[in-house]
């Protein structure tokens, strides 16, 4: 049971990569999407995350709440068959599961080393779920749709296509954002379907 609840934080986190010198530059008007989602401190999403590796698969709910650099994610579902609750502040990160003793590091790369082996960057999935690029890693391939918007990235050796897009209002402007995120690095398949987003601070994640 704890390797299958470990296997679910490891590949919702897993969305990273090395950090590389050099790096495509994206269009201009991907950097403004970029600019006006950054500008925004506080959002929350909510939907389905389902993944796929050689040796496992499932799927959990996904509940997101983004507070400027304090950060819940809350998972629940099949996979693992324990609710999971990371929470993420500037000073560390701490892993809630139900009926396991709670877990802290000051970063999430360490509480993921100490809980499951491994040394994995998480700081991109905050950008990737966005649709936008994440800073300071190395892009090797950018795609826009029709509108102008990333329908694939290859960001940190992961590839990552959006569909989906839906318009949502921050101080009466429009910033579409993605309902279906594919994430592929190796034999690893994630994919999110996210059902709501609200920008700006809202009680709505619980």
């Amino acid at each position: 049971m704890m390797q299958r609840a470990s296997l679910l934080l490891i590949t919702l986190l897993l969305l990273g990569g090395c950090v590389h010198q050099g790096s495509l530059t994206p269009p201009q008007d991907v950097l403004e999407h970029q600019r006006q989602l950054q500008a925004i401190g506080d959002w929350q999403l909510a939907g389905k995350l389902g993944i796929r590796t050689t040796g496992d698969s499932g799927s959990a709910s996904l509940k997101w709440d983004q507070q400027s650099a304090n950060y819940q994610i809350n998972l629940s579902g099949p996979l693992g068959q324990k609710r999971m609750i990371i929470t993420g502040t500037p000073d560390k990160v701490r892993l809630e599961q139900t009926g396991e003793p709670a877990q802290e590091a000051k970063t999430a790369e360490e509480l993921i080393k100490k809980s499951a082996g491994w040394t994995l960057p998480v700081a991109q999935l905050a950008y990737w779920v966005r649709g936008v690029p994440a800073p300071k890693l190395r892009i090797t391939h950018l795609q826009q749709n029709e509108s102008g918007l990333i329908a694939q990235l290859i960001q940190g050796d992961w590839n990552i296509t959006y569909s989906n897009y839906r318009d949502h209002t921050f101080n009466s402007v429009n910033l579409p954002l993605p309902g279906k995120i594919t994430a592929e690095y190796k034999d690893v398949r994630l994919v999110l379907v996210i059902r709501d987003w609200h920008l700006g601070a809202q009680e709505v994640i619980q």
